[in-house]
């Protein structure tokens, strides 16, 4: 008589799968680039508040973490979200949409399948009974700080990933670059129009730069401080974010003042390298970021995206 294999059980996270979760979990952070493992007081942010932390504003309406369970072993995690993104939540008649945030795989390749379908069964129902039609994966408004800078992207070498969720009608929205640049000397400054001024918001651990043309906003930047274990000593990178110049002043070389004084700034501030993560799509900005000494890594990172049917 053959022996009956125990199915793959989905239940919501409770107090005492904790520790297993973190383990598996602070593994995977530890071998994806400039992840950390999470400590305790960032799990309990993450996975237990109703409104976690990211890394853009979100306007959480529901959040559900579901571990999956086979033969009381851990096997999988997925965590997923309803709200709306920073590029959304201000529009009054936008529609919610679904997120997930993170998906934890199995380490035995034969369970991966399984578990994959058993993990987004259980979050699709979670959403179709939040009345949601659309879903975002690994969208980079929603990520965990600690996960890529906050970024959240899914890496590209994540291939399982990528594949149980193309296989379940994910498709994909848009691929990152990772660029990074080593900071050592100062460069040189000049400012392209006379009447410009900048303004600094925020705090040095996450700063925001406002450039005005008199009265007129027409670019910022954003700069948050990632620091990550090398193995010798902690490498201290400024993470840029939000870089934008607005259309009407592009081509006028501001761009490229504002982005040195950024690369400046974080120099002064004893940053050892500065990070940028920058969709395909953006040409200008990768043109920029290469022309000020920028190095393209070998990273790719994707979003994904899924309508649901009901």
């Amino acid at each position: 008589m053959m022996p009956v294999t125990p199915e793959v059980q989905v239940r919501a996270l409770q107090a005492e799968d904790e520790p297993l979760l973190a383990e598996a979990i602070n593994h995977l952070l530890a071998r994806t680039p400039y992840s950390l493992p999470m400590d305790e007081l960032q799990r309990q942010e993450q996975f237990y508040q109703a409104t976690p932390p990211a890394l853009y504003p979100v306007r959480w309406q529901g959040h559900a973490r579901l571990c999956a369970w086979r033969a009381r072993r851990l096997e999988g995690f997925i965590d997923v979200a309803v709200g709306l993104d920073s590029d959304s939540r201000s529009l009054p008649d936008y529609q919610p949409f679904g997120l997930l945030r993170f998906l934890l795989l199995p380490a035995k390749p034969e369970m991966v399948n399984e578990t994959a379908r058993a993990l987004l069964t259980a979050a699709e129902d979670f959403w179709r009974q939040m009345g949601i039609g659309h879903v975002k994966a690994f969208h980079m408004s929603t990520g965990y700080p600690t996960f890529q800078g906050g970024i959240g992207v899914l890496p590209g070498d994540w291939t399982e990933h990528i594949r149980v969720l193309t296989a379940a009608d994910y498709y994909l929205v848009e691929r990152f670059y990772s660029l990074r640049r080593p900071l050592d000397l100062p460069v040189e400054e000049v400012m392209p129009l006379a009447g410009l001024s900048l303004v600094y918001r925020g705090k040095p651990t996450d700063r925001l730069y406002l450039l005005y043309r008199r009265a007129e906003l027409i670019g910022q930047a954003r700069v948050t401080s990632l620091v990550v274990e090398t193995g010798a000593a902690p490498l201290r990178i400024a993470n840029l974010l939000d870089f934008q110049i607005d259309p009407p002043w592009q081509r006028m070389n501001i761009g490229k003042w504002l982005l040195r004084r950024v690369i400046n700034d974080a120099t002064l501030q004893s940053y050892q390298q500065i990070l940028a993560h920058v969709a395909q799509n953006q040409q200008a900005m990768l043109n920029l970021l290469n022309q000020l000494g920028f190095i393209e890594e070998n990273y790719r990172g994707y979003t994904l995206e899924k309508a649901l049917t009901h």
